[in-house]
């Protein structure tokens, strides 16, 4: 159907080697496969479901984990693979990822020629579904199975460059529809945006790291109801952070707080009801891809009473949860404005400075993990909350 003129590309297996038996590697712990759930991407319009590596100074975007964790593996990563016949080292390795790159680099120029000359002439939803057929087929043969083959490779990161940009064309599609929402704001052509906006976010919070550091004495941060963090103005900005990742998993996450949780000084009972939760996310969080996903932010943040000791780090786990999940979507929040949402809805972090919070949420989160797990029993949202952080490998 598509992409015939790739070498040694097959209709139904997606490659044909010359010789049937080739190197392979494999995982340590877990294995390579075909997984269904890489057409799951599909579902997930509106999102920007790929992981961004970035090699000199260009920035590709993969859909696929193991393909994308084999690439970025550095000497010491090797470890973490077994292999099979044959020699082996890193400069082969990163010889299969040139030829990676090779074939990304020229299926972000041919997308246009491989999608055909009819397929401009369809009206938008002939387009949209056109695409998704085209996308689905990348998808067919978009995995990574272990075996080290450059013309293998050469055509993953073609099909990968393919899928890439009819994801974007189809959200951008979506978006000029009667009544579309503005899909994904990252496109196409402003790769190197994101990674500007990156370096931004980054070097901003370094900025004000070291601006806190200097100081002899930290001023305590108390909001009120009405406050959120002040800008140089003084003027007072209500933080909402942008989610682009999935919008339900962060829901899940924080639904542990509507039922009782098993702390040291004994039960606590649940912080929020369901009512109250839809709220907090609400006034906490934002999605432009779905805008109907949270009901409209009051600039009035609820501000909940909690004990201290093992809440407080059951509510750092959550936030650190978010903005793991999050940044892997959108990076160009920092983790001081994740702070911030605790500082304002949560009376326990009243005390502590917005930068001393973050200096200490990785030591806290295990913690308030640890809390999380021991309330099995007594919270039927821990087991959903902890599949999805093993999902996205925050806990083993």
């Amino acid at each position: 159907m598509f992409f015939h003129h790739l070498q040694n590309f097959s209709p139904y297996s997606g490659h044909i080697y010359d010789d049937m038996h080739v190197p392979f590697v494999q995982k340590r712990e877990g294995h390579l496969s075909k997984k269904d759930s890489r057409f799951e991407l599909m579902d997930r319009l509106g999102y920007f479901p790929f992981k961004e590596l970035v090699t000199d100074g260009r920035a590709y975007f993969i859909s696929d984990n193991d393909l994308y964790e084999f690439l970025k593996a550095k000497e010491k990563d090797l470890d973490n693979y077994t292999f099979g016949y044959g020699q082996w080292d890193m400069a082969q390795k990163e010889s299969f990822g040139k030829c990676f790159f090779n074939g990304y680099d020229l299926g972000l120029i041919e997308f246009e020629s491989n999608t055909g000359t009819a397929y401009h002439s369809y009206p938008i939803e002939g387009q949209t579904r056109y695409l998704h057929v085209f996308c689905l087929y990348c998808l067919n043969f978009l995995f990574f199975d272990g075996d080290l083959d450059q013309s293998l490779f050469y055509n993953l990161g073609y099909l990968q460059a393919s899928l890439y940009r009819g994801f974007i064309e189809i959200n951008n599609l979506n978006s000029s529809l009667p009544g579309g929402n503005p899909g994904l704001r990252l496109h196409f052509e402003s790769y190197n945006r994101v990674l500007d906006i990156a370096k931004a976010a980054d070097e901003k919070e370094k900025k004000e790291q070291k601006a806190e550091e200097s100081k002899k004495q930290v001023e305590p941060f108390i909001p009120t109801v009405n406050e959120g963090i002040t800008d140089q103005t003084h003027e007072t900005v209500l933080t909402r952070i942008e989610l682009l990742c999935n919008i339900d998993e962060i829901k899940a996450i924080w639904q542990i707080l509507t039922a009782p949780l098993n702390t040291k000084n004994g039960i606590e009972e649940a912080v929020f009801d369901a009512k109250q939760l839809a709220q907090f996310l609400s006034t906490a969080f934002s999605s432009g891809a779905f805008p109907d996903a949270f009901q409209s932010g009051s600039m009035t943040p609820m501000v909940k009473v909690t004990s201290k000791g093992d809440m407080r780090n059951v509510l750092i786990a959550l936030m650190y949860a978010t903005y793991n999940i999050n940044r892997e979507y959108n990076r160009s929040v920092t983790q001081i404005e994740y702070v911030s949402i605790l500082k304002q809805h949560f009376t326990v972090f009243s005390g502590s400075g917005a930068m001393s919070i973050k200096n200490t949420m990785a030591t806290f989160n295990p913690k308030g993990m640890e809390v999380i797990k021991n309330s099995q029993s007594i919270n039927p949202h821990v087991n959903e909350m902890l599949s999805i952080l093993k999902k996205h490998k925050l806990l083993h």
